[in-house]
């Protein structure tokens, strides 16, 4: 990644910089508090001279040139939060500063990542993971979606992961299995443990894609709707497609008071600790690049049994490695069949956990 501190660059050399093509450029600019007071006190200013030494380059600005050079930016974030010194501080408090609001806009220094968007149009492998625990009742719903992803132009590979069920939904998508095994290239696995999470490690372990999809087996989010969202991922691999059931009106009884208020208020929390907008936090539909997928298992987040279901650390480590998140809004309906398998006040409480791990990293 190409790096540099703004404030020391020339015009020819912030140009240059973007006509370079890197796939990442990180640019530091002073905030918008401290831009003119950095200046002001070197007498850097009109206000006490005909011409000025230094550029005086914001956020703004250099978010606008990056547009031009068809670059996008990834987020911003605090770097340092006062010219004082602050070794003084431990480290972990100034990491939780930095996330603050007010504060954070108030940031000596700031830090905004971009990357290159260059569309790329493939035909790779899609690897498509589908958790299923208790979803016998659903056999339609999956037959009709098998149906409909028969439309997607590129090579599909289904992966089944059943979560040792009560009912016989393995019985169930193993006929499912024979009977579409000449349209797709279809696994069925036995997860070895339990958890959602878990679930979609083993099925992601085995895939092959270039691709990948998490799709939850009840179908509750409009199947064309994953599709879409899946047909953009394969344009770019530096983007992750969060998928949001909250941005248009979901059919009644598709989610629990309770559990629409506690998402609404992690959604939030996400949102402010990196930077970037989240308007779903739980969604089950999210698609990846094997690129991503790769980096987790390098740096061990993948294996990570500390978040129930997974979403958070997908969300949180492509904020932590610089990769695009981008909101999908969805369609999302009641389920048809079963409930819901997740304890939401137990899990809700190893969500938080997670929130303030990450709160106190150097995200």
């Amino acid at each position: 990644m190409k790096s540099a501190n703004t404030w020391n660059l020339s015009n020819n050399e912030l140009h240059q910089l973007f006509k370079d093509n890197n796939e990442f450029i990180s640019l530091k600019v002073r905030g918008n508090t401290w831009e003119p007071i950095t200046r002001w006190l070197k007498l850097d200013s009109r206000i006490f001279k005909e011409t000025t030494n230094k550029a005086r380059i914001t956020l703004c600005d250099v978010e606008s040139l990056a547009e031009i050079y068809n670059y996008r930016s990834i987020r911003w974030k605090a770097k340092k939060l006062t010219p004082i010194p602050t070794n003084f501080i431990p480290q972990y408090i100034k990491n939780t500063l930095r996330k603050v609001p007010i504060i954070k806009q108030l940031a000596f220094e700031l830090e905004i990542i971009f990357y290159k968007y260059q569309e790329n149009s493939s035909n790779h492998l899609i690897s498509i993971v589908i958790p299923a625990r208790n979803e016998e009742g659903n056999r339609e719903l999956l037959i009709g979606a098998l149906n409909k992803f028969k439309d997607i132009p590129n090579k599909i590979e289904i992966i089944f992961v059943e979560g040792n069920s009560k009912d016989k939904t393995f019985q169930m998508l193993e006929k499912i299995r024979k009977d579409f095994s000449n349209s797709f290239q279809i696994s069925l696995i036995k997860q070895t443990s339990k958890g959602k999470k878990n679930a979609v490690v083993e099925g992601f372990n085995i895939s092959s894609g270039e691709t990948l999809a998490i799709i939850d087996s009840d179908f509750t989010v409009d199947v064309n709707d994953s599709i879409d969202a899946i047909m953009e991922s394969t344009k770019n691999e530096n983007i992750l497609i969060n998928c949001s059931r909250t941005t248009f009106p979901m059919e009644k009884d598709a989610m629990r008071w309770a559990n629409y208020i506690g998402n609404r208020c992690f959604a939030i929390f996400l949102s402010i600790l990196i930077n970037k907008p989240i308007s779903d936090s739980l969604c089950g539909t999210k698609v990846f690049s094997r690129k991503f997928f790769n980096l987790m298992k390098k740096n061990g987040s993948w294996e990570s049994k500390s978040d129930p279901f997974g979403d958070f650390t997908i969300i949180f480590e492509a904020a932590n490695n610089n990769f695009k998140i981008l909101n999908y809004p969805v369609r999302y309906y009641a389920r048809k069949s079963g409930s819901p398998n997740i304890s939401r006040w137990v899990d809700g409480i190893k969500l938080l956990k997670v929130c303030l791990k990450y709160m106190i990293s150097d995200l």
